[in-house]
């Protein structure tokens, strides 16, 4: 493998001994002592990697020259170099600061010859990749982004650290409530990331523990009495691709320990066997849980917390990203349509009116569903409140406690707000306010409410 790459650090024994590693190894080398001259060469020369010392003048452990170069020259492209950083202070906390700011990797001085070697190959092989795939990303795998529509300010945000991240090889944490679309995230990962394998994912809550590292890891024949024949675990599978852990938090103490292990050596054994594989997979894992508490609690390990959490983020529930829940309905619409061969059907306002107004508890995933549930049951031109069987009023109360009213008050309010949401239709209302149409008549009639239809 032969590649140009530049050794920045103000300490000219390292760059020699760096130098003399690399030019054995086939590679070309370039030499800088200041971050200036580092920017005029990646200006002036084409480099494939950057060996970037993370400490100059202003504080020798804070990292933070290095960390403001990595910000402002780290680019997630594939025409742009990669960076590994290094430091003679081997810190976690830097080293997740500099793999935030678009470091790939990271070592510590003094260093292991071999494994440097090892770490600047592999990344000059991804980047390779990532320049034969850069033409185009397949039709096919683009298609799962339409359930992410990146309309609202929430998600965008969310969109622009996806597209830093994706074509790193950083560990990554999905974080966020049940239904909101972590699966799909770590798909568009996957897809925009430079690796070309298989995307895996597993239900790590639906392991059984006896068989988890067989699951895992895979097994020889007759490792065990149903072990009738070789069985490659997902580790395997995923081998220069990606492999997505859901459900990260319901893994138990030993379940932990085994999977620390993989990420902490990068190796790991089939179940009876004497050999010993090595993993090569991206790690996106995900959970709905407060893994700082379990972790206060002992029931998750802090040092697999911080191998599986390089980089964190969380995706908004659907009721903070408002501006896509008619458009992600819409799609539901047509998806599920096409699916069961029945006619698209538009959506009444008092329709759209409830899903604004809904809570969304299930997020996403509930939106899908009812929408299944409206295009099977609907017999009519459009889809109404009465299909989609929900029950959601926004109160407008956004402070309970300053804004006290009488119950009568409330309920009056209620009342309009719920007529107004469906265009004075008493029987979508009564759906909509969880009450039967008479009752709804009985109440309007104390309060003297008329509708337009009266």
């Amino acid at each position: 493998m032969q590649g140009t790459l530049l050794i920045v650090d103000d300490k000219a024994d390292i760059r020699l001994s760096l130098h003399m590693l690399l030019k054995n190894s086939g590679f070309t080398t370039l030499q800088c002592s200041s971050l200036s001259a580092a920017a005029d060469t990646l200006a002036q020369h084409a480099v494939d990697l950057v060996l970037l010392d993370m400490n100059y003048e202003l504080d020798t452990t804070s990292g933070q020259e290095g960390l403001q170069f990595l910000s402002e020259h780290a680019k997630a492209t594939p025409s742009s170099p990669a960076f590994i950083a290094m430091t003679a202070w081997s810190s976690v906390t830097l080293a997740v600061e500099a793999m935030q700011r678009g470091a790939v990797d990271f070592f510590a001085k003094p260093w292991d010859n071999h494994a440097v070697l090892m770490m600047i190959k592999k990344h000059l092989g991804l980047r390779q990749m990532a320049q034969a795939q850069q033409s185009a990303i397949p039709q096919a795998q683009k298609a799962s982004d339409t359930t992410l529509l990146w309309l609202s300010p929430q998600m965008q945000t969310l969109k622009k650290q996806l597209d830093r991240v994706a074509p790193t090889g950083a560990n990554i944490l999905l974080r966020g409530e049940n239904g909101t679309g972590k699966s799909k995230i770590a798909q568009y990962l996957h897809q925009h990331s430079v690796r070309a394998g298989k995307l895996i994912s597993v239900n790590m809550a639906a392991i059984p523990e006896p068989l988890f590292e067989s699951e895992l890891f895979g097994h020889v024949k007759g490792a065990f009495t149903d072990a009738r024949q070789n069985r490659e675990g997902r580790f395997a599978q995923a081998t220069g691709g990606t492999l997505f852990l859901d459900e990260i938090a319901t893994l138990s103490d030993a379940q932990q320990a085994k999977l620390l292990r993989v990420l902490e050596n990068g190796e790991y054994e089939p179940v009876g066997a004497e050999h010993t594989l090595h993993a090569d997979c991206r790690l996106i894992s995900a959970t709905n849980a407060d893994l700082e508490a379990q972790q206060t609690q002992g029931g998750f390990r802090q040092d697999l917390y911080f191998r599986l959490n390089t980089i964190e983020l969380t995706v908004p529930p659907l009721r903070q990203r408002s501006d896509e829940i008619i458009p992600l309905a819409k799609h539901f619409i047509s998806h599920h349509a096409q699916t069961y061969g029945l006619p698209e059907l538009a959506l009444s306002g008092c329709a759209c009116d409830t899903l604004q107004a809904y809570h969304w508890p299930g997020n996403v995933r509930e939106l899908s569903h009812i929408m299944e549930r409206a295009i099977l049951m609907c017999d009519e031109p459009e889809i109404t409140a009465r299909q989609l069987q929900i029950k959601a009023v926004k109160t407008e109360l956004n402070n309970p406690i300053s804004e006290l009213v009488t119950l009568e008050q409330a309920e009056k309010k209620l009342i309009r707000m719920a007529l107004a949401q469906c265009q004075d239709s008493v029987e979508d209302a009564a759906l909509l306010l969880g009450i039967s149409k008479s009752a709804l008549y009985r109440r309007m009639d104390k309060f003297n409410i008329k509708t337009r239809q009266a």
